[in-house]
């Protein structure tokens, strides 16, 4: 792993239902699990035609230091500097063998997460 690489903030979503105690409504909403640096890597792009717009789907990959507990449920919120956040649905997370790093390959773009 190179340390150095890993220079750009992710932040790790779950979404979570919590109960208003005062009402007991159950609102749905997604919640930060993890603020993480990474390394990221775009992969591929696509434009596609569905409902009647042009969309276009980017496939990423986010490499991160281990952490336990993260499945594909999950997602990840990356912002740049001055760009509004993008939101990427996680399709699979991958350990190497020593179990230092995680492997994270997401898309993003069609329905933002």
């Amino acid at each position: 792993m190179i340390p150095g690489r890993m220079n750009r903030r992710i932040t790790i979503q779950r979404f979570t239902e919590t109960q208003n105690p005062m009402t007991g409504s159950i609102s749905k909403q997604w919640t930060d699990l993890s603020t993480v640096w990474a390394d990221i890597s775009f992969i591929s792009g696509r434009e596609l035609i569905a409902a009647q717009t042009e969309q276009s789907e980017v496939t990423v990959r986010f490499w991160i230091r281990y952490q336990k507990g993260l499945t594909t449920e999950d997602r990840i919120l990356y912002q740049e500097p001055g760009v509004s956040a993008l939101v990427y649905d996680i399709t699979s997370i991958i350990p190497d063998g020593k179990r230092t790093r995680l492997e994270i390959l997401s898309k993003g773009g069609v329905n933002d997460g």
